[in-house]
């Protein structure tokens, strides 16, 4: 009957109020994963070049002059930041450890946690290049 009817479309539409904020945060918290992950793949893509330039002695310049961000990357991240930190280890070897950490602005307009991925080089003699 018409009792009925209007019964259950005013539960059909509590339904509805409840599962809409539900699907809009589900969205937004896929978007933030996704971005996290292409955040990895790109810490993990510089961390591949600075790798390269260890292996041809040119580490400490692609450290001090920053590594440029793909254009993917720059697209799905808001407002990227890239930075290389260069430390010595302390031990007689003396290898040097590289952190590249990127962060970018989430929905709200702050500055996320940044994923970060560390790699060991074995250190190198300067290059002519490279001496100041």
């Amino acid at each position: 009957t018409m009792l009925e009817l209007t019964v259950a479309a005013g539960l059909l539409g509590m339904v509805f109020l409840v599962t809409i904020p539900l699907l809009s945060r589900v969205r937004d918290t896929r978007e933030e994963v996704q971005r996290r992950f292409i955040a990895q793949q790109e810490a993990a893509n510089l961390m591949e070049r600075l790798a390269l330039r260890a292996a041809v002695g040119t580490l400490n310049s692609a450290v001090t002059r920053g590594m440029p961000v793909s254009p993917e990357a720059s697209a799905v991240l808001p407002e990227v930041n890239v930075s290389v930190t260069r430390e010595e280890q302390t031990d007689d070897v003396g290898n040097v450890r590289v952190t590249v950490a990127v962060s970018w602005l989430n929905n709200a307009g702050e500055r996320t946690a940044p994923v970060s991925l560390d790699a060991w080089f074995a250190a190198s003699e300067q290059h002519p290049e490279e001496q100041p």
